[in-house]
């Protein structure tokens, strides 16, 4: 009996998944597929292929594009760097994957009445299309490596409820156009021609291992870790080691050229950082608020949070996890690589600061570790079904409630129901059963941080101000002119103005104008300090100030997400005209949102 027909199950559940997600993924089109950070990644293409300007010397052609077709609320997605050019803040890696069905979409553009501006419809459709493609590939691929590992069912029920237990599922109708949903296909190659090479270590099976790694590094430096896989399996202990650099030793050549093949792909991102920054490696992600703190993981935030915890939001994962315990005892020769692989990826998607990646639902950033995931869930499925008819019984109940549960809540997160980075224990259990958005609560949510800076509170929250700190500089103040710019500053740390997620800041400052030439020309500066500055806010001192006299003039400032509970709030005076102004007095209040 040939495999096609053998495994006609697999193929029957694959094909379902597919239609499913084809039909939804059309259903909820987007209004612009090319939005927020698909923006930044997609951005590479349009700009050296249409506009021949990747340094983005005409911002104005961007802020054009953007006007027109509401891409992004700002342009954080680029930067200005010390050579003048502005930089795309992400790596290409995406803009590689997007480039097959750009150059078509550009074709039927130029051939159609449509822009051909690189964000019309064409390129929009084209875009989706390409993302649908690689799904549909993904999927066959982990089918065959799942029928590596099992028997036809096993690997039908793992492809079904990996969909539709999980955020896969939210991820590919919802954010398909998302990087993870790409690196997802890179992680079937890499796997799939990991399992080919151990059995039979050709070139045609180390080279696809090869491209699929440099794609992903360049698409997410810190999924290097990927490499661990290949490199980790079928080791699990002393005599599999010597066995497996044996067999690194015996093909290295096709090692040497799978380096250099790596190497080439990430170059294509170090080059372009040199043209247009002056370096070959750079921080692209170069804002003090938004980074990487590897030595302060946010682990309980991204696994146990209601605001995105992955085994809140995903409790399936929770039994894919115990399919290691079932790996170890069944198939330890992939254990090593999977299970180190989990563990650290873990560790790295908690030490990003903004550890909640945005408006998702669940934690988007484990998507292309499910093609990881699906082996262990394999393992527990197996193990379930070969158990007693009770035991096999139970599991399947919470399976089934499990998955249920994840499509119910992913239909209210498109509903909003559940919000995609403001939720709270409070909101979640008051929205559990909530089929109307209108019903729900605003005041349960963690405060709603404006993208476009605008901030007003909320009347409806209840807050309570609290005095918090003064700095004096006594009756005659601390004067400054055109050789003394700058106030010593009133520094606060944050677990010191609040314990709570966010507080309204009132401050005020009091000054004089001592010149009857000077001008207004002086800001009060408010931000937050982590290796540079973040919510960076300035405001003038009041119009028609009189000349000797103290003047006290208020601002509002609500805090930020702080990188760490130690950022210091910093508060100081900025002359910016030259002449003498005096400043006596800083003082800070914070209103505090009492619980309900």
């Amino acid at each position: 009996m040939n495999t096609v027909v053998k495994n006609k199950l697999s193929i029957f559940v694959l094909s379902v998944v597919v239609a499913v997600a084809l039909t939804l993924t059309i259903v909820y089109f987007p209004v612009n597929i090319i939005s927020w950070d698909v923006f930044g990644y997609y951005l590479y293409l349009p700009q050296l292929f249409i506009y021949n300007d990747l340094g983005i010397n005409n911002i104005d052609n961007l802020n054009s594009i953007v006007e027109t077709y509401n891409n992004t609320a700002t342009l954080y997605q680029i930067w200005q760097t010390e050579t003048g050019d502005w930089l795309i803040r992400y790596t290409s890696g995406q803009a590689i994957m997007f480039a097959p069905t750009f150059f078509i979409a550009h074709a039927v553009a130029l051939l159609t009445d449509f822009p051909a501006d690189g964000f019309s419809l064409p390129y929009q459709i084209g875009l989706l299309a390409g993302c649908l493609i690689y799904f549909v590939i993904a999927l066959a691929l982990l089918r065959r490596i799942l029928l590596h590992f099992f028997n036809d069912k096993i690997t039908a029920l793992t492809i079904l409820l990996l969909f539709f237990g999980t955020n896969l599922f939210a991820n590919t109708i919802l954010n398909i156009a998302g990087i993870h949903s790409q690196l997802f296909f890179l992680y079937t190659i890499i796997i799939l021609f990991t399992i080919r090479w151990h059995d039979n270590p050709t070139w045609k099976n180390i080279l696809p291992v090869a491209l699929a790694v440099g794609l992903v590094i360049i698409t997410r430096p810190t999924d290097v870790i990927c490499l661990l896989i290949p490199l980790l399996w079928n080791v699990f202990d002393k005599k599999s080691f010597k066995a497996k650099i044996e067999l690194l030793n015996s093909h290295l050549p096709q090692l040497i050229v799978s380096a250099v093949i790596v190497c080439v792909i990430g170059s294509l991102q170090m080059i372009y950082w040199k043209i247009f920054s002056g370096h070959f490696l750079i921080d692209s992600y170069n804002n003090p608020a938004e980074g990487l703190d590897f030595l302060f993981p946010h682990l309980y935030g991204v696994l146990f949070s209601f605001r995105k915890g992955w085994f809140i939001y995903t409790p399936f994962m929770l039994v894919a996890m115990t399919g290691f315990i079932v790996m170890w005892h069944r198939n330890r020769k992939v254990f090593t690589a999977l299970f180190t692989f989990m563990l650290l990826d873990i560790y790295l998607v908690s030490c990003w600061s903004c550890w909640w990646y945005a408006v998702s639902f669940s934690q988007r950033a484990f998507i292309q570790a499910y093609v990881v995931m699906a082996i262990p869930l394999g393992f527990v499925i197996q193990y379930f079904n070969e158990s007693k008819t009770r035991l096999k019984l139970l599991f399947y109940f919470v399976v089934l409630i499990l998955v249920s549960l994840n499509i119910f809540q992913t239909w209210q997160y498109e509903k909003q129901i559940i919000h995609g980075s403001r939720m709270t224990k409070t909101a979640y259990f008051a929205n559990f059963f909530k089929t109307n958005a209108d019903d729900c609560d605003e005041r349960l949510l963690l405060i709603d941080r404006n993208a476009s800076g605008v901030e007003c509170m909320d009347s409806t929250r209840n807050y309570e101000e609290k005095f918090v700190f003064e700095k004096d500089f006594g009756e005659s103040g601390f004067v400054t002119d055109s050789v003394t710019s700058f106030t010593s500053a009133l520094e606060i740390p944050y677990k010191n103005l609040t314990q709570k997620d966010h507080a309204w800041l009132r401050i005020s400052c009091t000054a004089m104008l001592l010149d009857s030439s000077a001008t207004d020309d002086g800001l009060l500066v408010v931000t937050f300090y982590h290796k540079g500055n973040y919510k960076y806010r300035t405001s003038p001192l009041p119009e028609n100030m009189p000349i000797g006299e103290w003047c006290e003039f208020e601002v509002s400032y609500l805090t930020p997400e702080v990188r760490t509970p130690k950022d210091p709030l910093c508060v100081y005076f900025w002359n910016t005209s030259g002449k003498p102004v005096a400043v006596k007095r800083f003082a800070v209040w914070a209103n505090e949102e009492m619980d309900n």
